[in-house]
């Protein structure tokens, strides 16, 4: 089952598109398989982003994240019969790269992330960082 967009918000999105897209030629149906075969490659794709940042299942799905998904099964549909135009290609990549901003931090979905970092004395945020050193006698070649 679809976690992040249901079949009702693709046909709310475009419902001539969806018909379009799975429509069953033999029956002259709604392929649902189609449809949820679409919805799951979305859940997985958004889901490889967030899982490194959240904890999955989420508990809400946030609309940013529903919009996102909507457009990536539309991908995904329109993929299967070679009928993804460039416009959908152009819709699909900005929607990968809403996720990859999600999924580094600079766009916030409101959700308990996996390990915030904690406020320090002042309510900021402080991180430490160790690093190794750069200049060691090692490294130098007996320069001292």
């Amino acid at each position: 089952m679809a976690t992040y967009a249901t079949k009702q918000d693709l046909l709310d999105r475009g419902e001539s598109m969806v018909w379009n897209l799975a429509i069953d030629r033999s029956t002259e149906v709604l392929s649902d398989t189609a449809i949820d075969e679409a919805l799951s490659q979305a859940d997985d794709e958004i889901n490889s982003y967030l899982a490194r940042r959240y904890v999955l299942p989420l508990p809400e799905v946030p609309s940013l994240l529903r919009k996102q998904a909507v457009t990536i099964a539309f991908y995904w549909l329109a993929d299967r019969d070679q009928q993804a135009t460039n416009l959908m290609m152009e819709r699909y990549e900005k929607a990968l790269a809403s996720l990859k901003e999600i999924a580094k931090g600079s766009r916030e979905l409101g959700l308990p992330t996996l390990s915030a970092p904690t406020e320090g004395a002042v309510g900021k945020v402080e991180l430490v960082q160790d690093n190794e050193r750069l200049f060691t006698r090692k490294g130098l070649g007996g320069v001292l």
